[in-house]
């Protein structure tokens, strides 16, 4: 089934919750470690690199979400 938007609300702010936990408590040494990469295990990642995907990620989001506002909020 298709989830509420209060439901995809509370989740994304579980998501976004727990990626600030993280950044909070992450130490430069954790960020350098290399971690298995599910997709390619020929291509380990570091802890850094899959961070900045899920932050390159929530900025693309961000701003086609802002985008697509700024062009609905123009239209008569």
């Amino acid at each position: 089934t298709t989830p509420s938007y209060d439901e995809v609300l509370v989740a994304r702010a579980d998501r976004v919750a727990l990626v600030r936990g993280f950044l909070a408590t992450v130490t430069a040494d954790e960020l350098d470690e290399v971690r298995r990469n599910p997709h390619a295990p020929d291509h380990p990642e570091t802890t850094r690199s899959c961070l900045h995907v899920i932050l390159e990620e929530e900025w693309e989001h961000h701003r086609y979400a802002v985008r697509d506002l700024d062009q609905l909020e123009a239209q008569p």
